[in-house]
């Protein structure tokens, strides 16, 4: 029994301590294109790339749940046999911003005479009025690590963009090790191809992930 209880207050203690991951989605495109799902897609990554390399099965598959039937890797078709060409990419960003820290203290600040009557007698009070000066800052660098994955979609009859889309991770990941994973799903999941779109989400890690 006693061991029952000690598995269920583990168990609920990663409960308690689910943390999400800041994401962000946007998208542009060419207006009134059509997207044919049935036509030969082309994905396709910088050589040595090796990152980018490593998630085309994924790109894929999840592609193919979104109901695309004709998508190759660059090496099974040639970009001039195909009908869109989407140019992918997965990188981390990592971008300094100044922080700074001031410091007040409380002061006197001259003195101020409050005078009144109180019945037949006139009283003054010389207060000291206090306000908060500043008396030190300092600043340092801070630095924020972004998480990127693009798709740069092409039409390569015409030779133009018909929609980029940036999902992103921003800030604390906890060392989560399938931030690339998971930001390649969220962001095929969410694609419109009818609007543009930019705006903020969060995503939970495991619940066994456990975050400072």
């Amino acid at each position: 029994m006693r061991i029952l209880i000690a598995i269920i207050s583990f168990v609920l203690l990663f409960v308690g301590c689910s943390s999400n991951l800041n994401m962000g989605y946007y998208s542009v495109l060419q207006k009134d294109y059509r997207f044919n799902i049935n036509a030969p897609v082309v994905i396709m990554h910088d050589v040595n790339d090796i990152l980018s390399a490593y998630y085309v099965d994924l790109i894929i598959y999840e592609l193919q749940k979104r109901g695309f039937t004709s998508l190759y890797k660059q090496s099974e078709l040639k970009l001039s046999h195909a009908r869109n060409a989407i140019f992918i990419r997965l990188y981390k960003e990592v971008k300094p911003y100044p922080s700074v820290s001031y410091n007040y203290s409380v002061m006197n600040d001259g003195v101020v005479s409050s005078c009144y009557f109180y019945g037949e007698k006139f009283y003054c009070d010389n207060s000291p009025q206090k306000t908060l000066n500043l008396t030190d800052f300092s600043q340092r660098m801070d630095y924020v690590l972004t998480y990127h994955f693009t798709l740069d979609w092409y039409d390569v009859n015409t030779r133009q963009r018909i929609m980029f889309v940036d999902g992103s991770v921003r800030g604390k990941t906890c060392g989560y090790n399938y931030v690339f994973r998971d930001l390649v799903y969220h962001t095929i999941n969410r694609m419109d191809f009818t609007r543009e779109e930019n705006y903020n989400y969060t995503s939970p890690l495991p619940r066994y992930w456990v975050c400072d």
